[in-house]
């Protein structure tokens, strides 16, 4: 009896294991040689979560045109340990972030930063 459930214990582990082993992916995505990438503008959406946190922002160009790009960061255990206040992070507020820009040219990034209206920055 021992026996079988000692071999079930190990393949529920071996298999929540492989779980999140394909959850989490790599940054190839991010062009890891430019830290320094800025955009400023108004978040459409955010949402803290595990594995990694998103938002949408909306940059307006100078011909009056926006632009929607997707933005992931952190999981929510970093956040909190870096000091994010979540709750200073909404739709509708302006914010300039700073991380690296897609790799392939698309309107998306890997945020390492943020900085709010009041000048209040969360970061690394």
């Amino acid at each position: 009896m021992d026996c079988r459930r000692l071999k079930l214990a190990g393949a529920l582990t071996f298999l929540l294991l492989c779980r999140t082993s394909f959850a989490h992916h790599s940054p190839v995505a991010f062009d890891t040689a430019v830290t320094d990438f800025a955009i400023s503008g108004e978040i459409d959406y955010v949402d803290m979560r595990n594995p990694h946190s998103v938002m949408r922002l909306k940059v307006a160009a100078e011909d009056g045109s926006s632009t929607l790009w997707d933005i992931e960061f952190s999981s929510v255990n970093l956040l909190l340990r870096r000091g994010w206040d979540f709750e200073r992070i909404q739709a509708g507020d302006r914010v300039t972030c700073v991380g690296n820009p897609s790799a392939t040219g698309k309107a998306e990034m890997y945020m390492w930063s943020i900085k709010l209206a009041d000048g209040t920055e969360f970061g690394r």
